[in-house]
């Protein structure tokens, strides 16, 4: 469900994923439903889907497991979904998420 930017949530967070190549990918997650919610959602690098899937064609199409690490890099309870926004970005060029050496951010 999408949300404006100055609705209120009950839960919002900012998360960074891990590849298997090392390269992360940040993005948000914002919910009116219980937190667990988080756990089901990876995020959309749709603009560095093509790229993000051709790095990583030889752990999805191979025989051998591949693991995804996803970690909470900030959460909070009734907050803006702006205001949410603005800290996934922050943490984007915090982390250099946009080098195409370092993520799949763009």
């Amino acid at each position: 469900m999408r949300f404006n930017k100055d609705s209120i949530i009950p839960w919002g967070c900012v998360f960074k994923v891990t590849f298997p190549n090392q390269k992360i990918y940040i993005g948000s997650d914002t919910a009116r439903t219980p937190r667990l919610d988080f756990f089901k959602y990876f995020g959309t690098p749709l603009k560095a889907k093509h790229e993000m899937l051709s790095e990583l064609g030889e752990y999805l199409t191979g025989a051998e497991a591949y693991v995804l690490k996803k970690e909470i890099l900030h959460s909070q309870e009734n907050v803006r979904v702006g205001d949410i926004l603005q800290i996934e970005q922050q943490f984007i060029k915090a982390l250099n998420a946009k080098d195409p050496n370092i993520g799949y951010n763009r």
